[in-house]
């Protein structure tokens, strides 16, 4: 824990990474922090809602900054006339100059990250054990298996996307257990994550030129792009979570049993 908060305060304050790429690193960081303070929920106690909201706060802070080069990704991704491109390029650049400047953002959370450090030593003690985790493990696994079977609307599925990258981070915690296994199973979840990614990213873009106008054809092709992405997520979606929770929990549990000890 106190590893992702150092690195994020050292992207943060780096001089020679640009504002744009320290906050993209940063909010990485953050996620990752989120996920494991979800992963450890139980022990925690009443500490981590204070906590979970800290960091989902900070993140989303920095979060215009990204969404912004978020857009110009999505869109260079598209097949669009080079005209349609220059057109929508002017739309999303003049979206970003209303955006706050970045460094007193960058400041003001690098001033409070060093409080949120200080806060880790009061957390309780925690177990080298896997009932530690085992709570965390099973509500991601749960929450992600449900929203794959209830989704309807892009909010829905970003929602899912989130409980998908925050499986793939305990997975990643977990690959230790048995990398032969693990590794291509985070792969498979980094997929899924990534095709849920772009389908939210479309979905922004395709609204910020819709409100601008005069961009039809181009919605069309951002509807297609999407369907095709969200069956992409959910062909990938039906198998990650073929298991029932506690059935897939039982499975990590006799993972993290047979684990030779040295190994950790």
């Amino acid at each position: 824990m106190d590893e992702l908060i150092v690195r994020a305060r050292d992207i943060l304050v780096d001089p020679e990474t640009s504002a744009e790429k320290r906050v993209h690193e940063a909010r990485k960081r953050f996620k990752e922090t989120r996920a494991l303070i979800h992963l450890i929920r139980k022990p925690l106690g009443d500490q981590f809602a204070h906590e979970n909201a800290w960091y989902r706060d900070a993140g989303r802070e920095l979060a215009a900054a990204r969404d912004a080069d978020a857009m110009v990704a999505a869109l260079e991704k598209l097949e669009f006339p080079a005209r349609t491109k220059q057109r929508a390029r002017k739309v999303l650049d003049a979206q970003r100059a209303d955006h706050p400047p970045l460094d007193p953002l960058i400041a003001d959370v690098v001033d409070q990250l060093v409080v949120a450090h200080g806060r880790v030593g009061m957390w309780p003690e925690l177990d080298d054990s896997f009932e530690t985790i085992a709570d965390g493990l099973l509500r991601t696994y749960r929450d992600g298996r449900r929203d794959l079977q209830q989704h309807e609307t892009p909010e829905e599925l970003h929602d899912w996307r989130k409980r998908v990258k925050e499986h793939w981070y305990h997975v990643q915690l977990l690959r230790h257990v048995w990398p032969d296994m693990m590794k291509p199973y985070a792969e498979v979840l980094s997929t899924l994550s990534h095709a849920l990614g772009d389908h939210h990213d479309l979905h922004v873009l395709r609204d910020r030129l819709e409100k601008a106008g005069r961009f039809g054809p181009t919605l069309k092709v951002i509807d297609e792009r999407q369907d095709k992405l969200q069956r992409e997520a959910e062909e990938i979606g039906a198998r990650v979570y073929a298991e029932k929770p506690r059935a897939w929990l039982a499975r990590m549990r006799k993972y993290w049993d047979s684990w030779p000890r040295t190994a950790h």
